[in-house]
């Protein structure tokens, strides 16, 4: 399970690299300050009860020269509900509402299309994450990972797996906020090897209304 919890989370949003430029002066948090960051991070993030935004992922694979682009939307509704579409260059599409998740693509390039998949158990483990990074529920990603927090142009949070098997697998996640510090603007897994898939989320709108027809399972 936990082997394929972790592929699961390279699929759906892999990164290498820092998300800070280079050359750029960053401070790390001590664990006392990092507590009290924590704390002030996490009532902005729950400020948010639904967000919609677009993503673009740049997916590198060792085996192949070219980088994989994928552009589409993301939305979420609190505190269980979420929405990852694919929009280019194919159609597909995860929503996850509650305990429910489901997976579609789209053959005739108009109507969904429900996928039968193994790992249901897994992709709900790995939504539920996303879900707990957005409403800043670090408590919970502190009982997998140790946190560093890098202050600089950009405030960035390393996630480094405690499993050890986990992190022979993915070596660590970082995470981008805004400059208010009150939405996530990029998120970053790092894998052992030199594979990495980048995603940037743009047009971040908050608390906006959105119809419960986005997250239907049908």
């Amino acid at each position: 399970m936990k082997k394929s919890l972790v592929l699961l989370i390279a699929f759906l949003f892999l990164i290498g690299g820092r998300a800070s430029a280079e050359g750029d002066p960053t401070q790390e948090l001590s664990p006392g300050p990092k507590k009290e960051f924590l704390i002030q991070l996490e009532k902005n993030l729950q400020a948010s009860r639904t967000i919609q935004a677009k993503f673009t992922q740049e997916k590198h694979l060792t085996l192949f020269n070219d980088t994989l682009v994928s552009r589409g939307l993301f939305i979420f509704a609190a505190p269980d509900r979420l929405r990852w579409e694919i929009t280019q260059p194919f159609h597909s599409l995860l929503v996850m509402n509650g305990r429910g998740v489901a997976k579609y693509d789209f053959p005739d390039g108009q109507n969904p299309h429900k996928l039968q998949f193994p790992a249901a158990d897994a992709l709900n483990a790995v939504l539920n994450q996303i879900v707990d990074i957005h409403q800043g529920k670090f408590e919970e990603e502190e009982k997998s990972y140790d946190i560093e927090i890098v202050k600089g142009e950009t405030v960035i949070m390393t996630l480094i797996p405690k499993d050890p098997k986990m992190k022979r697998i993915i070596s660590r996640i970082e995470v981008g906020f805004s400059k208010a510090l009150d939405s996530v603007v990029s998120v970053v897994i790092r894998e052992s090897g030199d594979n990495w898939t980048r995603i940037v989320f743009e047009d971040n709108q908050r608390n906006v209304e959105l119809p419960d027809s986005l997250f239907s399972i049908q």
